[in-house]
């Protein structure tokens, strides 16, 4: 595996700042498709991604503020796509995010469940030139407020072919700050790992 060097926050500030000004096309040294913040109206071709944004989109609009609260995330009412879930507890003004919830579906395809971690200790683990871009997204949709699509190609060795995610901004009750990130993540041409899969995978690409 090539050598992996942490992202400072100043290199996460300067993708960031590329993200929101659509200036990212040059960015990454891996095969990043798309970023793209969401207008409002967006419909999504993925039938997950659109069934969670119609949740939120429909909870949200319940508030005169217009904003999805951390109290309006219930699991109960999107149990088709709860797999391919993911809620992180924003860190450091979206430098980093814990994961609060990590989907059973994406556990699959990447062989390890990172609930309770950080977002830079899961780049840190697994060493790859993708942790500028993941920092990157979300630092970008903390500063802009906005949801955000995005399409990466996956780690060569990991259990997908391409990741197209949702990033959808959930904030605190009071005062609207930025609280939380709900996700929804599906990989493309993907299949279950097998027992024997997961635990060479668990050996051998993890500290």
């Amino acid at each position: 595996m090539e050598d992996w060097v942490e992202p400072t926050k100043d290199e996460i500030d300067q993708v960031a700042g590329l993200v929101r000004s659509n200036r990212w096309q040059n960015a990454f040294s891996h095969g990043v498709d798309d970023i793209s913040f969401l207008d409002d109206g967006f419909v999504s071709e993925i039938p997950a991604h659109q069934t969670i944004l119609d949740y939120w989109t429909a909870q949200k609009a319940t508030r005169p503020d217009g904003l999805f609260t951390v109290k309006m995330v219930n699991p109960t009412e999107i149990p088709s796509i709860l797999s391919n879930v993911m809620l992180l507890d924003i860190v450091d003004d979206g430098f980093d995010a814990r994961y609060r919830v990590y989907g059973t579906g994406i556990v699959s395809k990447v062989g390890k469940d990172w609930s309770g971690k950080l977002v830079s200790e899961m780049n840190r683990s697994v060493r790859s030139n993708q942790a500028l871009f993941y920092r990157g997204c979300y630092r970008a949709v903390f500063l802009e407020n906005r949801a955000m699509f995005t399409k990466h190609q996956a780690i060569s060795w990991l259990d997908a072919n391409t990741w197209q995610r949702l990033i959808l901004p959930v904030y605190t009750e009071c005062g609207g700050t930025m609280a939380r990130f709900l996700v929804c993540n599906i990989a493309e041409k993907g299949r279950a790992l097998s027992a024997h899969e997961w635990t060479v995978m668990n050996q051998t690409r993890y500290d």
